[in-house]
């Protein structure tokens, strides 16, 4: 479809009355068509002069290989040819010959020195392959110059010099096209018409034979070439892909070096608030329970005692929730140091059930055990598992409703992994939100429907302390039937229980 068929067609097109017009309708068109026409001529050119700068520079390499051999093999083929021919032909043809490989040698090596991006690619190319034709065209000259009508060992010697030198410029050449046509052409050509006109029938026919050498050298010329070319174009591609990767890591460097300052800048800005808030808390927790507990004497008013009461709790919260930010930040900073021992894991689980016993009973939650018997000894930081034992049993007592039961479990698996946690008969939470409440600040929807039940870092808590112990987390609920919350531990971390005192004098 051409763009006056477009145009035609957008001119009859009528929508609700509206008819698009002919240069409203096509002519942005042309220009955008015209432009990506443009465009992409623009990147097959750049891609092109890319690779023929590629295959450039490996001609030039290859013609600056050997700068002293060729030099003295022409002397020695001069010095041959004395005895049959003048010597001034001689020193003429040969003079011209060096100088066009001292020239061709030079020429290369300028080329070698050009870096940047401003390559001027169709000069090169013009000077590479003038240099290229006028040397195959003085070395065939030979041909003519220096045949010898009545002497066949001669006439032999010239043609096999010819023939001998098609190999070595091949292989100089092949990696460029343009300059391998120039170079051979006028090598085969000259042979071609050395034996054309020598009359002779079977010259003739060698002559056709040369002919389809020749093809059948160009055909293989140009399939060791697209090797060549697609070898360059992946070579080109790598270095693009290793700078785009370098370049990636030094974003990614940089990226890192802005986030580890903005770590200590954090870590530094906690360290200052944890000591300027918790002074002052701590002052205000102390005053707010003398006052509570009327030390100093009775309330003019008993609604001061509530006042007390609640700036005492609100302090304790408080003061909790500096503290938990505080362990976060230096859990994902990798600051928080722990200490391994052994440690019985029910024994600190009674002491959390212990701790929070009164607040079990306010709730009206019952808090049970189900441990299993001859549990091995864990080998972890007991102050960090006391936590995780605290954390849990904290957010299921704090999201179970009153009159269920909260049960404290602890068992080995079938592989020999220490599982232990909180089973609770609350509200659950839901699928699409389990990956998301052990985030930082992040509670689900019971948590955002009760505020003030939390600040959302216990269970964040709770796992970045399993990773730092190689333990995983595991949380599996339904809303309405309760949450299990499981800390797991690999049988490596896993102790033999000591036996008892009695026993052992038994043994």
């Amino acid at each position: 479809m051409s763009w006056a068929d477009v145009s035609r067609m957008t001119d009859r097109f009528r929508f609700r009355g509206f008819t698009i017009s002919k240069w409203r309708g096509v002519k942005p068109l042309v220009s955008l068509h015209r432009n990506l026409r443009a465009g992409l001529r623009h990147n097959r050119q750049a891609s092109s002069d890319i690779s023929r700068l590629a295959q450039m520079r490996v001609l030039a390499e290859s013609q600056n290989a050997v700068p002293f051999v060729l030099p003295i093999l022409i002397v020695a083929y001069c010095s041959s040819l004395l005895p049959v021919i003048e010597w001034p032909r001689l020193v003429a043809w040969g003079t011209l010959m060096i100088g066009l490989h001292l020239y061709s040698g030079y020429n290369a090596r300028k080329f070698l020195q050009q870096t940047g991006e401003n390559i001027d690619v169709n000069f090169w190319a013009q000077r590479f392959e003038g240099v290229s034709l006028a040397f195959s065209l003085t070395l065939s000259s030979v041909l003519f110059l220096f045949w010898l009508p009545d002497s066949i060992l001669y006439q032999n010697y010239i043609i096999s010099t010819i023939a001998i030198s098609l190999a070595p410029m091949t292989l100089v050449t092949i990696c460029y096209v343009p300059v391998l046509y120039r170079t051979l052409l006028p090598l085969i050509g000259g042979l071609a018409l050395r034996f054309l006109t020598s009359g002779d029938p079977g010259h003739i026919v060698v002559a056709l034979v040369l002919v389809v050498f020749g093809f059948m050298l160009r055909s293989l010329a140009l399939s060791v070439h697209g090797t060549m070319a697609r070898s360059i174009n992946l070579q080109s591609d790598k270095n693009a892909l290793i700078e785009q990767l370098f370049r990636a890591k030094r974003e990614s460097d940089a990226a890192r070096a802005r986030a580890e300052e903005a770590n200590r800048a954090k870590s530094h800005f906690l360290a200052n608030m944890s000591h300027e808030l918790r002074t002052p808390l701590n002052a205000i927790i102390g005053f707010s329970e003398v006052m509570a507990t009327e030390i100093f004497g009775g309330h003019a008013k008993p609604v001061y005692k509530e006042y007390s009461n609640d700036i005492n709790r609100s302090g304790q919260h408080l003061l909790g929730l500096i503290n938990d930010i505080l362990d976060l930040s230096r859990i994902e900073a990798g600051r928080f140091d722990i200490v391994e021992e052994e440690v019985e894991i029910t024994a600190l689980a009674e002491e959390a059930r212990h701790l929070l016993n009164i607040r079990a009973e306010a709730q009206g939650v019952e808090v049970v055990t189900d441990f299993a018997p001859d549990l091995p000894l864990l080998y972890a930081d007991a102050r960090a598992m006391r936590q995780i034992w605290i954390n849990l049993l904290t957010n299921a007592i704090k999201f179970s409703p009153r009159g269920t039961t909260v049960t404290l479990l602890a068992k080995l698996d079938s592989n020999g992994d220490l599982r232990f946690g909180v089973h609770d008969q609350g509200t659950g939470i839901s699928e699409s939100e389990i990956g998301r409440v052990t985030e930082a600040f992040t509670q689900g929807a019971a948590g955002i429907a009760q505020p003030g039940k939390g600040s959302g870092l216990g269970l964040s808590i709770v796992k970045g302390l399993l990773q730092l112990h190689c333990g995983s987390f595991e949380i599996h609920s339904q809303l309405g039937k309760g949450t299990q919350a499981e800390a797991v531990f690999p049988e490596q971390r896993l102790l033999p229980a000591h036996p008892e005192p009695a026993l052992a004098l038994n043994l």
